[in-house]
């Protein structure tokens, strides 16, 4: 989506939200959370769902419910898919979502991989190796 987002009349939603809704628990708050989506799409409103909520149901859905990497992944990109659902940087979200899926970054580093893969200057400054496996990011160590 692009940055004139922020102009666009909706809803911000929380990452409970996006946890109910994947693991159907508690089963009264996973109704709730699938009806104001569905009502929303049906308003024609938006639901935004940022990049941070994305990472945090991530850490949650895998830590928290043990959910396997790639099913949380492909809950949380069938969820960006949802009529009512917008989310800022979608491709940078769709991307992280493959990286996290796919290497032994978090999803936070994700995100930085694939923000430095949509630069000219893919260079990510940090002490964790796990950026040198990633194709098309450079990490620079300080010092």
């Amino acid at each position: 989506m692009e940055e004139g987002w922020r102009a666009v009349p909706g809803i911000i939603c929380d990452t409970n939200i996006v946890v109910r809704l994947l693991t159907g628990d508690p089963p009264v708050q996973a109704r709730a959370a699938a009806a104001a989506l569905d009502r929303a799409a049906e308003e024609g409103e938006g639901v935004f769902l940022a990049i941070v909520v994305l990472a945090e149901a991530a850490y949650v859905l895998t830590k928290t419910y043990g959910v396997e990497r790639r099913a949380a992944a492909r809950g949380l990109r069938e969820l960006t898919e949802h009529p009512a659902v917008r989310v800022p940087e979608i491709d940078l979200a769709r991307e992280s979502l493959s990286l996290w899926t796919e290497s032994k970054l978090d999803f936070a580093d994700a995100y930085l991989a694939a923000l430095a893969r949509s630069r000219p200057d893919p260079r990510v400054l940090s002490f964790d190796r796990d950026f040198d496996a990633v194709p098309g990011v450079e990490r620079v160590e300080p010092g």
